[in-house]
């Protein structure tokens, strides 16, 4: 097959790949809800600095595009003095600010066409000088790619690290609702069963859905009080509180509703709202996305209901998985309701000599203080 090698580094060309993206991802294995175009430009209208350089790396045969490599390249100072140009995944930053949880990113690939779109995509980065070095956040580590990656920068001898493991619990999906319950453990089914009838007792519960775009602004205000309370009780500030994480949610739900994508639910008791969920409907698999709950409320487990009445309706609807995403600090719930788990982690690739040398000078001095942690802390 002859491939040829385009790069997109301009907006105007970003938005004309909406339709072939679309394409594309339908008939792609790594197809998944954040790697959708709708999501990753409108991540890049809202999150991208004044510095950062679209690098949308395009696999061709003939007129026709077989992958998309969905990266952009951001400045940054190694040691604080160093300039180094990182490639990422549009939809994510180093920093904090401006995570939006995109998760299992990848190539978007025509099956077949992995090996060569990862080796010639690799061999732009040296050939045309992309970029110093390379963070492939969020991955699956399942993912066919992963593995490529990997050893495609062995050999162009770049520095390969993989970092930021985490557990991302999922449920596959019976068919039916006793069956789900059936294959948890006997504490877990009992307190979903305890939680529920508590909760349903006094008659005072209700359930809203978001079904119109009318209703999106009143949901997106209880579910951002109800994650503050959350976040809060915990003396810690949750994601609501950047201002552009709500703009990227309040301009994109719109349209993830009239494609049939956006689940936001809320829990009311007396008409007064207790949990709140941002879930997102795809490709028969429902993505928990976020949630907020009113933690000062201790008779009932809001979250653990309104999650159990969630996993039902998908149960009901023939979806077939209800993916938690990845767990966080204080996320072991997830694992109790859920009955698999994959590994997401971070590939990061260093292209050139000296930020070579200053990783591994880096990374050497993070393992001398974890061998030597705990003798230090047993001396104090």
């Amino acid at each position: 097959m002859h491939y040829t090698l385009r790069i997109a580094d301009t907006p105007s060309e970003f938005q004309a790949l909406e339709a072939p993206w679309g394409r594309l991802l339908a008939e792609s294995p790594a197809d998944n809800y954040f790697l959708r175009w709708e999501w990753m430009w409108q991540w890049w209208k809202v999150f991208a600095g004044p510095g950062d350089r679209l690098a949308i790396l395009l696999l061709e045969e003939g007129n026709e595009i077989v992958a998309i490599a969905p990266f952009y390249v951001r400045t940054k100072f190694l040691g604080g003095v160093y300039p180094v140009r990182r490639m990422m995944f549009i939809g994510t930053q180093e920093e904090d600010a401006g995570d939006v949880g995109s998760d299992y990113l990848d190539l978007l690939y025509r099956s077949g066409s992995e090996k060569s779109a990862v080796s010639l995509f690799m061999q732009a980065m040296v050939t045309r000088d992309l970029c110093d070095e390379i963070c492939l956040s969020r991955m699956d580590r399942a993912a066919k790619t992963f593995p490529l990656f990997q050893k495609e920068a062995e050999g162009l001898r770049f520095l390969t690290l993989v970092s930021d493991e985490v557990v991302s619990p999922f449920i596959m999906l019976p068919s039916s609702w006793e069956e789900y319950l059936n294959s948890l453990s006997p504490s877990m089914r009992y307190k979903i069963r305890n939680e529920r009838r508590k909760a349903e007792k006094s008659g005072a519960v209700s359930v809203m859905k978001v079904e119109t775009g009318d209703d999106i602004p009143q949901g997106i205000e209880e579910l951002t009080k109800l994650h503050k309370k959350r976040w809060e009780s915990k003396g810690q500030d949750g994601v609501f509180e950047d201002g552009r994480f709500i703009r990227f949610h309040r301009e994109l739900m719109p349209t993830m509703l009239s494609k049939g994508h956006l689940e936001l639910t809320i829990l009311a008791e007396n008409g007064v709202s207790k949990a709140a969920l941002y879930n997102i409907a795809y490709r028969n698999k429902i993505y928990f996305y976020q949630s907020g709950i009113d933690t000062a409320d201790r008779k009932s487990a809001f979250g653990y209901v309104l999650h159990s009445y969630c996993i039902e309706a998908a149960i009901r609807r023939g979806m077939v998985e209800y993916d938690f995403l990845p767990k966080g600090e204080g996320d072991d719930y997830k694992e109790r309701f859920s009955t698999g788990r994959r590994s997401v982690a971070s590939l990061y690739m260093a292209c050139k000599g000296a930020v070579k040398g200053m990783v591994t000078a880096r990374e050497s001095a993070r393992g001398l203080y974890r061998r030597m942690k705990p003798l230090l802390v047993k001396a104090s």
